[in-house]
Parts: structure tokens; sequence; C-alpha cells
């Protein structure tokens, strides 16, 4: 069984977003560097460029650390079987016929589909679309300095 409840939120957010609920803060959460980690290996072409595409937009955001390469590796492959079964799609169509001589779905269309909601999942969580992003708010240095303060 898994855990009950919503995922906690990690506590830079909570910083960032005002602590509404005035719940104690975890001062003993892990903290990783912010620092980019490399691009995996076995990432292909298009994926490693979406990885180019977007380290510099995570590292401006100071979201990205080095413990993000699997979900951002993960992140960026989807987008790139996104795109790839995207234009295969658009080239097929979306209906096949069956050697019955009966419409088909393409199963192009599942994978487009899960590929799209794989992305838009992953994205959230670095802030990456307009909504996640609207409930963040940019740390001042002196929220920072008051952290570190606490963390001493």
């Amino acid at each position: 069984m898994g855990l009950r409840g919503p995922a906690p939120k990690p506590t830079a957010l909570v910083l960032l977003e005002g602590n509404r609920g005035k719940r104690p803060l975890n001062r003993r959460e892990p903290k990783p560097r912010e620092k980019a980690p490399p691009c995996p290996e076995h990432l292909d072409d298009r994926a490693r460029q979406e990885w180019r595409r977007l380290v510099p937009i995570l590292r401006r955001m100071r979201v990205l650390t080095e413990a993000d390469q699997i979900l951002l590796g993960n992140l960026c492959q989807a987008y790139s079987t996104l795109v790839k079964s995207q234009l295969k799609l658009t080239e097929t169509g979306h209906l096949l016929k069956s050697p019955n001589g009966y419409p088909l779905l393409n199963p192009l269309v599942g994978i487009v589909n899960q590929s799209t909601e794989t992305v838009i999942k992953i994205a959230r969580e670095f802030g990456l679309s307009p909504a996640s992003r609207t409930r963040l708010q940019a740390a001042t240095r002196e929220s920072a300095a008051i952290d570190d303060v606490l963390d001493f």
C-alpha cells in the first residue's frame, strides 16, 4: 500500500508560497546543491536537445539541483517520445483500417496522450506550467538570510 494523502510540499516551496497553514517547517529536510546534473547517457538526440534548452531556464528559476537528473531526464525523454509520436501520427492519421476493413484508432494516439500526461506532470514539479508558477513567489534575499539563520 502506498502513502496516504497528498505528497508533502518541499520546505522551500512552503516558504516561497508562505506558510498559510502555520504548521512547523521541516528544518532537517535534505538540501541538494543548486547545480545542474550531468545529462544522462541514455537520452536520444531530441531529448538531449530539450535537456540543453531546459537546464538554463531551470537554473535561472533556481529550481534545478544536483538531485534532479532522473526527473529531468524523464521529462526530456517523454517530450522526445511525444514529438516523435506526434510527427508519425500526423503522417499516418488518427484512423487506420483493420484487415477486415473496419476503422481503428491509431495506437499512436495513446502514446501521444500518455507522453503528454507525463510531460505535464513532471513539468509541474519544476514549476514549468503557468498554473504551477502562480503558486510560487520569488524568495527575497532577506528571507534566504532568515532561512540560513534558522538552519544554524
